[in-house]
């Protein structure tokens, strides 16, 4: 069974920019203490986050039910690299749909 989406999970882009934050702290804290070509070789060496690399959120997703007058929605999503997850179902009537 494949995944209706793909998507980018914001706790891993989320994680990795605080991780970039810190880095790049530590190379600006050696400013002036080290050799100009050192410091900007360290800081060319920190990669900015690239989102797509985190697009590791399943998306699976049904909707269905108008024929029957109440829309139901249902939605399960889940990263398979920091297992962050979120599911729910939630239906709403069709105004006007117990009209004939």
């Amino acid at each position: 069974m494949s995944a209706d989406n793909w998507a980018v999970c914001p706790r891993c882009v989320a994680h990795a920019k605080k991780t970039e934050a810190k880095q790049l702290a530590k190379v600006m804290a050696t400013y002036g203490k080290v050799p100009v070509a050192d410091f900007d070789a360290a800081r060319a060496a920190i990669k900015p986050v690239e989102k797509e690399v985190y697009r590791t959120f399943r998306e699976d997703y049904e909707i269905y039910g108008a024929s029957d007058g109440a829309v139901v929605v249902d939605y399960a999503g889940h990263c398979s690299k920091c297992g962050l997850g979120l599911s729910f179902k939630d239906q709403r009537p069709i105004p006007g749909a117990e009209e004939d």
